[in-house]
């Protein structure tokens, strides 16, 4: 009776384990999606923390260095949301330039306070006979 006992109370523990397990990978996860997919099922991601991917569409980009406030819209080509992002951008963030915000949905305006600049990792060394600017060098390393 006593193995009945103890085999009930393991069980229950592993079970209430795993369900606080499952709530804090819950709350914890940020879905990336592209603008279609927001677009698409709206109430899926409402009230939730996501990660926007797309390419800043030309001629919407605004920056306020007073207030810190940067305006832009982001695109995947199908569809284009306007992004809100507090802080200053990256050095890299420019018109069609692929991003990913991090924030929340409000009224239709994408709320970010993590904006990352995709770029390549392709280092293209110089060509033969072609001298290596070393002005331009320096300021990289610095």
């Amino acid at each position: 009776m006593k193995r009945w006992v103890y085999a009930l109370l393991g069980v229950a523990v592993l079970g209430v384990a795993g369900v606080l397990i499952q709530r804090a990978l819950g709350e914890a996860l940020v879905y990336f999606i592209l603008p279609s997919e927001y677009a698409a099922d709206p109430a899926t991601y409402e009230d939730r923390r996501i990660r926007l991917g797309g390419i800043v569409s030309p001629g919407t980009v605004q920056y306020d260095d007073q207030k810190l406030v940067l305006a832009f819209d982001v695109t995947d080509s199908l569809q284009t949301f306007p992004v809100e992002h507090i802080g200053t951008p990256p050095e890299l963030f420019k018109e069609n330039t692929g991003v990913v915000v991090e924030g929340s949905f409000e009224d239709g305006t994408f709320k970010s306070d993590n904006l990352l600049v995709k770029h390549t990792e392709v280092y293209e060394a110089p060509k033969d006979g072609e001298p290596i600017d070393v002005e331009a060098l320096k300021e990289s390393l610095e």
